[in-house]
């Protein structure tokens, strides 16, 4: 199966990913960083950098959109590939929380694993993968 045909089987999910409770979302990801917090890999302040992503407003948060309720909307997938296991990590929750998605290469164990972290987070919440597709080189 080639990128592009990848791709367009991401850009289905769009439509189940607006549909889950923000709170599901919340709690996936909490738990996803609690096993992470476990692993002993990460510094103080690099887990502070990852519980950001819980713990901002929503993306459009302005003055506009807060106070007339709308929100842009947004259709596509991401590739998500970063030297970076710290970045990574936290664009994989952060995209997740934004309901998009991910189409993703991971580049070193700590990456591979926080995805595996990830994904059984996804699925004792009963939440469908199918909204990620891991590549290899």
């Amino acid at each position: 199966m080639d990128l592009h045909q990848k791709l367009l089987e991401l850009k289905l999910q769009v439509d189940y990913l607006i549909s889950l409770k923000k709170e599901d979302i919340t709690h996936v990801i909490k738990s996803s960083i609690y096993e992470l917090e476990n692993l002993k890999v990460f510094s103080e302040e690099d887990l502070k950098q990852i519980n950001k992503v819980i713990l901002t407003n929503e993306p459009f948060n302005n003055l506009y959109f807060k106070y007339n309720k709308e929100s842009l909307i947004t259709r596509g997938a991401v590739y998500l590939q970063d030297e970076d296991d710290l970045i990574f990590i936290t664009s994989l929750f952060y995209f997740f929380k934004i309901r998009i998605p991910t189409l993703l290469n991971t580049s070193s164990k700590l990456q591979l694993q926080s995805f595996y972290i990830f994904l059984k987070s996804i699925k004792e919440n009963n939440i469908s993968e199918k909204f990620l597709i891991k590549i290899d080189d």
